[in-house]
């Protein structure tokens, strides 16, 4: 890992690198994410009400990966959940710890905060995610079903 690497929340100055991180991000899922809900994700994330969070992984101040959440309430708990939306490092930063260092910045957010338990899901030929995430999670068998409108 580059000893110059810094994890640390978003900022507003982040923007334009960061909106370069995400649309990367959307490419490599091949997906088509509206303009507005991009700006509105990223002003959520800077927002005070903490529903949407978000992290970047910095080597000299410069945006190489990012990380978002959502923050929400449960049926099961009185405790928050957090639903790990998006974790993405530059191709060329990959390998080096950056993911992993994001990834626990935000276990370590939920330990400090007391949320119930921090979840995510990733693509099933995402291999290179999965064994970051089999070091630092447990799979679960529960599977994913969705309704798009």
């Amino acid at each position: 890992m580059a000893s110059n690497l810094k994890i640390r929340p978003l900022r507003a100055a982040d923007e334009a690198a960061w909106q370069q991180l995400f649309s990367d991000y959307a490419t490599f899922y091949k997906a088509k994410i509206p303009t507005d809900a991009v700006e509105a994700a990223f002003h959520g994330m800077l927002s005070a009400d903490l529903t949407l969070r978000g992290w970047v992984a910095v080597i000299n101040d410069k945006p190489i990966g990012l990380a978002h959440l959502v923050l929400h309430p449960s049926t099961w708990s009185l405790l928050p959940d957090a639903y790990l939306n998006d974790l993405f490092v530059d191709p060329t930063y990959r390998r080096h710890g950056v993911g992993r260092a994001l990834l626990q910045e935000v276990v370590n957010t939920g330990h400090e905060e007391g949320w119930r338990k921090l979840y995510w899901k990733t693509a099933s030929d995402n291999e290179a995610a999965q064994g970051l995430y089999r070091k630092v999670a447990a799979q679960t068998d529960w599977m994913t079903f969705e309704v798009k409108y």
